[in-house]
C-alpha cells in the first residue's frame, strides 16, 4: 500500500474516529441536556412540595389562632388558604411541565404517579378545608369545645398525618427519580467510556488526546454531579459542586448548588418554625395552667358562695318557722299575732333582698350583655339613681345628698345598665352607713373625664379586703363582712363600668367612711 493510500486510509480512519468521537460527544451532550431538564423539573416540583409543607403548617396555625383569638384572625387564615391554593396551582403547573419533557410512553407511565399524587393531595386539602369551614361554623354557633375537637380530629390530625404522609411520599418519589436519573446517567457514562476505549484502541495517537479531553470535558463533571447528588441525598446540604465555565455541566452544577442552597434555607426555616412552635406550645401550656388555677379559684369562690347562700337563707327561714309556730301556738291575741306577722314580713323582705342578689348574679352571667348606647346628661342619670337610692335609705333615715360640678356634661352610655351600677354603689353606701347618717354623691369633669363619687360615713374598707372588694362572692374579712348581701354587687358594677370604657375604685376617705369612684369618658354631643 502506497504512502498515499496509507495517508488516505489514515485520514479515513481518522475521519471515522473523529466522526465517532463527534457522535459520542453529541450523545453525551444530549444525555446531559435531558438530565438537566429532568433534574430541573424535579427540583421545581421538590421546591413546590416543600413550600406546600410550610404552607400547610401555617394553614393549621391560622385555624388554631382563629379558634383561640376569635374571628379577627380570619384575614390571616384567608391569606394562608390563598397561599395553599397558589402552591397547588404551581404544583400542577410544574407537574405538567415535567410530564411534557418526557419522550417515551414508559417514562410518561412512570410520571403518572406524580399526577395521581398531586390529585390526592388536592382532594385531601379540599376535604380538610371543608372540615375547617365546619369548625368555624361550630365556633360561630358558640360550640367552642366541639369546634376545638373537630379541629383536632378533622384538620390538625389529617394535616399532620395524612397530608404530611402524602408530602413525604411525594418527596421520596422525587428523590427516587433523581436517583434513577443518576443511575441512567452512570449507565450511559459506562457505555460512552467503553466506546471511547474501543475508539482509543483503533486510533492510539488521537485516542489518547481525545480520551484526555473526554475525561476533562465529560467524566469529571459527571463524577462531580454524582458526588454532589450523593452528598445532598445524604443530608449534606452545605456541599457545593465546582461550576466553572458556561457549558451544560456548569449550568447543571449551578442548578444543583441552587437546589442545595434552597433546601438548606428551607431546612433552617423548618427548624426555626419548629422552635417557634415549641415556644408556642410552652406558652399555651402556661396559659392553660393559669386558666386551670383561675378555674380552681372560681370553684373555691362558688363553694363559698353556696355556703353563704345556705347560711343566709337558713337564718330567715328558721325565724319564719319560729314566728309562725309562736303565732299558731298562741291564743287569739291580736298584738302577739301582729308582732309575729311583722317578724315574718321583716324576714320575707330580707329573703327578697337575697333573691334580688341571686337574680342579679344570674343575669350578669346569662343575659345578653349588649349595650343600648345613647347620649345621656350626667345630671339626669345621677338624679334618677339617687331617687332609687332614697327608697333604699328611707327605712334607716339616711340622707342622700347630690352635688353636681360637671358643667352639665354628657356621656355615651346605656342608661339602664349604668344607673344599675350607680344604684349598686348607693345601696352599698347605705348598707355601711349608720342609721341617720349621710351619703354624698358628687360629680366633676376634668379633661374629658367624668368622675362620679359616692361617699358614706361607715367603717371604711379594711386593708385586707381592698384588693378583692370587686371579686364575685367576696364579702370581706374585715368590718364590712357583716353587711347583708352575697358579695356580687360591686363585681357587677365593675363589669358595667368597664364595658363603658370607664374605671371604678373603692377607697377610704380621710375623714372616715368609704368612697366609691366611677370615672367615664365624656362626649361633646348633647342628648336629643
Amino acid at each position: 500500500m502506497s504512502l498515499r493510500w496509507r495517508i488516505i486510509v489514515f485520514e479515513i480512519v481518522t475521519l471515522i474516529f473523529v466522526a465517532l468521537m463527534i457522535g459520542v460527544m453529541a450523545i453525551a451532550l444530549r444525555l446531559a441536556d435531558d438530565f438537566v431538564q429532568r433534574v430541573d423539573g424535579v427540583h421545581r416540583r421538590f421546591e413546590v412540595i416543600a413550600e406546600l409543607d410550610g404552607n400547610a403548617n401555617n394553614y393549621a396555625e391560622q385555624i388554631a389562632e382563629v379558634l383561640l383569638l376569635g374571628a379577627e384572625q380570619m384575614p390571616d387564615f384567608q391569606q394562608a388558604r390563598a397561599e395553599m391554593v397558589q402552591a397547588f396551582d404551581r404544583l400542577r403547573e410544574v407537574t405538567r411541565a415535567e410530564v411534557s419533557t418526557l419522550a417515551g410512553l414508559d417514562e410518561v407511565r412512570t410520571e403518572l404517579s406524580d399526577v395521581e399524587a398531586t390529585s390526592r393531595m388536592i382532594e385531601l386539602y379540599r376535604a380538610i378545608d371543608m372540615a375547617a369551614e365546619r369548625v368555624f361554623a361550630l365556633q360561630r354557633e358558640g360550640k367552642q369545645a366541639e369546634a376545638v375537637e373537630s379541629f383536632r380530629r378533622d384538620v390538625e390530625y389529617r394535616l399532620s398525618n395524612d397530608f404530611e404522609n402524602l408530602l413525604e411520599a411525594a418527596l421520596d418519589d422525587e428523590r427516587g427519580e433523581v436517583a434513577r436519573e443518576l443511575g441512567e446517567v452512570r449507565e450511559q457514562q459506562r457505555r460512552l467510556l467503553a466506546w471511547s476505549a474501543a475508539i482509543g484502541l483503533l486510533a492510539l495517537l488521537c485516542g489518547a488526546a481525545l480520551g484526555y479531553a473526554l475525561h476533562r470535558s465529560i467524566v469529571r463533571p459527571v463524577q462531580a454531579l454524582a458526588a454532589g447528588a450523593r452528598a445532598i441525598a445524604g443530608g449534606a446540604l452545605a456541599h457545593r459542586i465546582p461550576a466553572k465555565g458556561s457549558d451544560e455541566f456548569a449550568a447543571l452544577s449551578r442548578s444543583f448548588n441552587e437546589m442545595a442552597a434552597s433546601l438548606e434555607t428551607q431546612r433552617t426555616g423548618l427548624i426555626a418554625a419548629q422552635q417557634r412552635l415549641h415556644s408556642e406550645v410552652e406558652l399555651r401550656t402556661r396559659e392553660l395552667r393559669d386558666a386551670n388555677e383561675r378555674l380552681r379559684d372560681v370553684d373555691v369562690r362558688r363553694a363559698r358562695f353556696l355556703a353563704d347562700v345556705s347560711h343566709e337563707l337558713r337564718t330567715p327561714l328558721t325565724i319564719l318557722r319560729g314566728e309562725t309556730d309562736v303565732a299558731l301556738r298562741g291564743g287569739p291575741d291580736p298584738s302577739a299575732l301582729r308582732e309575729a306577722l311583722l317578724g315574718v314580713q321583716t324576714q320575707a323582705r330580707d329573703l327578697g333582698a337575697l333573691l334580688d342578689d341571686l337574680l342579679a348574679f344570674a343575669r350578669s352571667d346569662a343575659e345578653d350583655q349588649s349595650l343600648e348606647i345613647a347620649v345621656l346628661r350626667v345630671r339626669d342619670l345621677v338624679t334618677a339613681a339617687t331617687q332609687e337610692g332614697e327608697i333604699l335609705a328611707g327605712p334607716r333615715e339616711i340622707l342622700i345628698e347630690a352635688e353636681f360640678a360637671d358643667g352639665d356634661a354628657c356621656i355615651e352610655a346605656d342608661a339602664r345598665r349604668l344607673k344599675q351600677a350607680l344604684v349598686i354603689g348607693l345601696d352599698n353606701a347605705v348598707k355601711h352607713s349608720p342609721d341617720g347618717g349621710r351619703v354624698s354623691v358628687s360629680t366633676s369633669e376634668v379633661n374629658g373625664r367624668l368622675t362620679i363619687s359616692i361617699a358614706d360615713q361607715g367603717e371604711g374598707v379594711a386593708e385586707t379586703d381592698r384588693p378583692r372588694v370587686f371579686d364575685r362572692f367576696y364579702r370581706g374579712e374585715g368590718g364590712r363582712r357583716n353587711a347583708q348581701g352575697l358579695g356580687i354587687g360591686l363585681s357587677i358594677a365593675k363589669d358595667i363600668v368597664e364595658r363603658h370604657g370607664g374605671e371604678i375604685a373603692l377607697d377610704n376617705r380621710k375623714d372616715g367612711g368609704a368612697v366609691l369612684t366611677i370615672t367615664l369618658p365624656t362626649t361633646g354631643a348633647r342628648p336629643t
